[in-house]
Order: structure tokens, then sequence, then C-alpha cells
């Protein structure tokens, strides 16, 4: 794929609205977290009220994803997504307002962080639906790619401009600011211009949409166990690197190097993306596990040689396998599975991706007080490497090819 062809998908104006709207929904984005918890820790310098806030987002992100892609599937998506967007916007600039009031209170935070999640569990299976409906077949893996690319751009600048804003202002203005792409991204999902959409289901009710989601996931024989291997390979990676990595690199690279690694990651993400665009995924479950398996090179890294280039090329790596788990997944799903069906499904992966990694993030501290930290990241790294294996045992993902339909199509044709 050349360069002009990797764009193509800009040619098509639903696309280009809908790609420029959440590009300036992750730009914000990619400031807020940093910004939520100075704020907090502004308020309560306690790592336990930090805790809360967070868990207070991640608990019904996980609780309600589920219900929130049956959601999705029921009800047009872009609606769906500006009406989340617009939510969000709203708790957004309340939180902004209290804490440039000087008038935020931990409760506070912890129920308008409760609504964002809320919101994200509904928005997060209709976004992975939208470049299906928006986009021809052709055109899909260049769209990907370029959403792929423009969330890890904006992932090495986001925290970094979020960083100068907090010590230069207050972190209420990082915020404000994400407030405003919420409601900008809401606006330009106002101009596309799509067909009216005739849900395909004959379900009374939403909980009955993903019973039938679920039947359907089953069914297909590659998504639960695709989703199951996420949800062992992201505890590893919540726990072994974004809890205990932070922990080596304080008394190794310091904050400074942890930074520049962490940044390679998203380099390495964006720059894979060019390779991938000239390269046919033909088994793209398989290539998920491959992608999962590099997580496994950083750790190994934290625990035998803990200096900043070579994490650096590490994380790289790791950024590197993270391009092809999302370019595979969102291949084989718009592929595989229909269109009324795509946010129940990948609400489904979403719900096994996340739910188990309070569960890392809590194990790893007891793991390296009972051990040493670099003997768990050597152990975390050792299970990374035995679910890969065990992943690429399974059947359906080995099997799985994609443009199966496609030659099926002309087969019977002929």
């Amino acid at each position: 794929m050349r360069r002009g062809e990797q764009l193509r998908s800009l040619r098509h104006k639903n696309f280009r609205w809908f790609f420029l709207g959440e590009t300036i929904n992750t730009a914000g984005s990619s400031m807020s977290g940093i910004a939520l918890s100075f704020a907090v820790l502004h308020i309560d310098n306690s790592p336990t009220a930090l805790g809360w806030v967070v868990a207070a987002w991640t608990v019904p992100m996980v609780a309600f994803m589920l219900i929130g892609g049956a959601i999705a599937d029921r009800f047009p998506r872009a609606l769906v997504l500006r009406g989340c967007n617009l939510l969000e916007g709203v708790t957004q600039a309340a939180s902004a307002f209290l804490v440039l009031s000087g008038t935020a209170h931990i409760w506070q935070l912890i129920l308008l962080q409760f609504v964002s999640g809320t919101a994200v569990a509904i928005s997060y299976p209709a976004f992975h639906g939208m470049v299906p409906v928006l986009l021809p077949e052709p055109d899909r893996k260049s769209a990907y790619l370029l959403l792929s690319q423009a969330q890890s751009a904006l992932s090495i600048f986001g925290p970094a401009v979020a960083g100068i804003l907090v010590a230069a202002s207050s972190p209420g203005w990082a915020l404000a600011i994400d407030a405003g792409t919420y409601v900008a991204a809401a606006f330009f999902l106002t101009l596309l211009k799509l067909p009216g959409r005739r849900v395909a289901t004959t379900t009374p009710h939403i909980l009955a949409d993903f019973r039938q989601g679920w039947s359907f996931s089953r069914a297909l024989g590659w998504v639960i166990p695709v989703a199951c291997c996420s949800l062992v390979f992201n505890a590893l990676i919540s726990g072994a690197l974004n809890v205990l990595g932070p922990v080596i690199a304080k008394g190794t690279v310091g904050s400074t190097g942890w930074g520049y690694a962490r940044a390679a990651q998203a380099v390495g993400l964006f720059v894979f993306a060019f390779v991938l665009a000239r390269i046919t995924l033909r088994r793209p479950l398989l290539a998920c596990q491959v992608g999962f398996v590099t997580t496994a090179v950083p750790m190994f890294v934290l625990a035998v040689w803990a200096h900043t280039i070579p994490l650096s090329v590490a994380f790289f790596v790791s950024g590197c396998g993270s391009a092809v788990i999302n370019l595979a997944w969102s291949m084989t799903v718009q592929e595989k599975v229909p269109e009324h069906m795509l946010s129940r499904v990948n609400a489904i992966d979403g719900f096994f991706s996340f739910v188990a990694m309070p569960v890392g993030q809590l194990l790893v501290g007891p793991a390296a007080h009972f051990l040493t930290p670099r003997q768990v990241e050597l152990g975390a790294a050792a299970l990374c490497v035995l679910t890969f294996l065990v992943g690429i045992t399974r059947a359906p993902l080995r099997h799985l090819r994609l443009g199966e339909q496609a030659a099926d199509a002309v087969q019977s044709s002929g």
C-alpha cells in the first residue's frame, strides 16, 4: 500500500468528519489522565484517594461494557457516540469547573468519573463498529491504520502538554480542554450523512440483544479464545508494566528515562503502521498472539537490564506489537462479523480485555513483596510466553484466514 493508498479512506467525506472528530477527542483524552491525577493529589495527597477516583471510572466501564455493546447495536452508532461524547463533555466540564474554582472534593470527582466510565462502556463498542458503516471494505485497512497512528502520535505529545499546563497553571485547564474536545467530536458526528440503518433484531429488549450477541460470539468459535488470551496478557501488562515498572524505574532510569521508554512504545506503534500498510495479514489471530507476546520484551529488560536505551528499544518493539494487534483484530471483526453484531462482539472483547486489569494491579504488589520486583517481571514475561504458546495451539486461532469470504463468493458465482 503506497502512501496515497494509505490515505484513500480520507476521500470519503463521512470518514473525514469522523476521523477529525475522533482525533480532536483523542488529543483531549491524552491529557486528561495526568491532569485528573494531579487534581486529585492536590486535594488529597494520598494514593488511596487517587485509587478511588480511578476505580470509579474503571468499574462501570467494565461492568456495563457488555450491555453497552447491545445498546450500540440496537441504535444508530453515530447517535450513540454523539450522546456519549456530550455526556463526557459535561462531566469533564464540571470537573474542570470544580478544580479551577478550588471547590472540588474527592466524592464529587468519584461521582463524575463514575458517569464518565459508564459513558465509555457504551461509546467503546459503538466506536469500534463505525468504520464498516462509513467505508467500503477495500478502504477499511487504511482507516484502521490512520486511526491507530493518530492515537499513537497524540499519546506522545498529549501527556507532555498536560504536564506543562499542570506545572504552569492548573490541571483544571487540561480538563477544560478535554471537555471541549468531546463537544467538538459530537459536533463533527452531526455532519455525517448516513443512510437509515435497519437494525436486524427481533429481540424485545436490550438484555435479549446481549444474550443474542453472546450466543453468536460463542458460535463463531474464535471470539472467546482470543478474549481469554487478552484477559491474561492485559492483567500481566497492567501489573508488571503499569504498576511495577515505575517502581523499578524509580531506582534505575528515573522518571525521565521511564518517560522516554514509554514514549518509544507510542513511536513503535506509529512507525510500524507504515510497515503493516504494505503487509497482508492472512492469519490475523495468530498475528494478534505474536503482537501480545512482544510485551514480554520490556518485562524481561526491566528485570535484567533496566537502562534507558535498552528499555526504549524494548518498548518500541512492544509498540510494534500493539500496531499488529489493533489492525489484525479490526480486520478480522469487520470481515467475519455482520454489521448488526459488530458492537456486541467488540464489547465482549473489550470486557475480557479490561476486567482482569485491576486484578493484575492488585496482585503485583504482594507478589513483589513476597519475591523481588525483578523476579516478578521475569515471571510475568514467562507467563506471557506461556499464554502465547497456549493461544497458538487453539485451532480457531490457527485456522482463521482473511479473504475466505471473498474467495467463497467468487467460487459460488462461478
